[in-house]
């Protein structure tokens, strides 16, 4: 989120933190990656306003993963 704008309700009021949500010791499963857990590297964006979140995942390896895995969009 480079404008640091909301993309729910445009607000300003984002803010952001490293590993901000965990979702305790239940894994994530995403077709063709490997394995995320509560551990693996993200950055978590939050709307003081709306509530809207989300996780962006920052670890070079799975993003790398992703371009060799998937199909582009």
């Amino acid at each position: 989120m480079p404008d640091q704008r909301c993309p729910r309700c445009d607000s300003q009021a984002m803010y952001k933190m490293r590993n901000g949500i965990i979702s305790g010791d239940k894994h994530v499963y995403v077709r063709g990656l490997s394995l995320l857990t509560p551990r693996t590297d993200r950055m978590t964006y939050l709307c003081a306003e709306c509530g809207y979140f989300a996780n962006h995942i920052i670890d070079k390896d799975i993003l790398l993963s992703v371009t060799q895995k998937w199909e582009k969009a």
